[in-house]
């Protein structure tokens, strides 16, 4: 019998991860499997834009077109499940109990655990969804041990995230000093920090809404420090691609960050940050850094065809 696998990616979203995973997770399991099925391909014909977050009723008539893929399809006994999201918006895993996938799993990139996640306001009964959405999967594949810990699902394996497949650059001559990408919003941004940094540095270069990736790339490289303040966070693909592309990330001392950075690169308060983007904007002291989990990354997917195998 052919080794097949049934991929279910997220909305791809433009300027966001998923937008780039379906076709890089689609292309590495055809290494792997001799049918890749991608649910959800007969939709995707919406105008791409930038979003703040995946949007809700995109997402929502996204996954509704994927159970009703599924649900059309003869499932065999051996064929793999993959959800490249167990929880946005999460209503597909319950069509697992009744048309159940013996070989199924998912990846997991926070749940309503986190602080000030999108479903805050309903985070206790979303929770117990998560919970029970998590046992009819194999495993549960998350991108820190930070994040294994907060779930405590018995079921959770550290896999760390995909390289983006993007072009990199290295550009020496840095036009800004210290930037912020990230979405403005209150999980993101904590602004009375920023007020601080600009008290002491000047005006803090903030910028999201990038077209193209090599845009968003190159801005990145052509920037010396990447400011973090967040008060959660999944895996902040932000860091990676700062590190990639020559831009220093000083993100919090706490949540994934540990996982990621040197403690060089990490603050508990604002006085200590002050203290080292002084020490990173002197040239003399210029340190590209590399990420702790590097290896994981570069080995993302042989690691996960393989905990899928096993």
């Amino acid at each position: 019998m052919k080794k097949r696998i049934i991929f279910v990616p997220q909305f791809p979203a433009h300027m966001r991860y998923q937008e780039w995973w379906i076709e890089s997770f689609k292309n590495e399991f055809q290494k792997h499997y001799d049918e890749v099925i991608v649910l959800g391909n007969k939709i995707l014909e919406y105008e791409k834009q930038s979003h703040s977050f995946s949007p809700v009723e995109a997402s929502i008539i996204f996954e509704q077109s994927q159970i009703n893929e599924f649900l059309k399809l003869d499932v065999n006994k051996d064929d793999t499940l993959f959800l490249s999201d167990i929880s946005f918006p999460g209503f597909f895993s319950n069509v697992l109990h009744h048309k159940k996938i013996k070989n199924a799993y998912a990846f997991c990139h926070g749940t309503s655990k986190n602080a000030y996640d999108y479903f805050q306001n309903n985070r206790d009964s979303k929770w117990l969804v998560e919970s029970g959405h998590s046992k009819l999967f194999k495993k549960v594949f998350v991108a820190t041990n930070y994040h294994k810990e907060k779930l405590k699902w018995k079921n959770v394996k550290v896999v760390g995230v995909p390289e983006s497949p993007f072009e990199k650059f290295n550009i020496q001559l840095k036009e800004n000093n210290i930037i912020s990408v990230c979405r403005n919003n209150i999980q993101k941004r904590t602004k009375s920090i920023e007020k601080e940094i600009e008290k002491s540095f000047g005006k803090l270069m903030y910028k999201n809404d990038f077209n193209t990736w090599k845009c968003y790339y190159k801005f990145l490289a052509k920037s010396k420090i990447l400011l973090v303040t967040s008060k959660e966070d999944t895996f902040n693909y932000s860091v990676l691609e700062a590190v990639g592309n020559g831009c220093i990330p000083i993100c919090p001392n706490r949540f994934s960050f540990p996982e990621l950075l040197e403690r060089k690169f990490l603050y508990n308060d604002v006085s200590e940050l002050i203290e080292k983007i002084n020490y990173f904007l002197d040239d003399r002291h210029w340190y590209f850094p590399k990420l702790l989990n590097q290896n994981l990354i570069d080995n993302f997917y042989e690691n996960l065809i393989k905990e899928m195998n096993i």
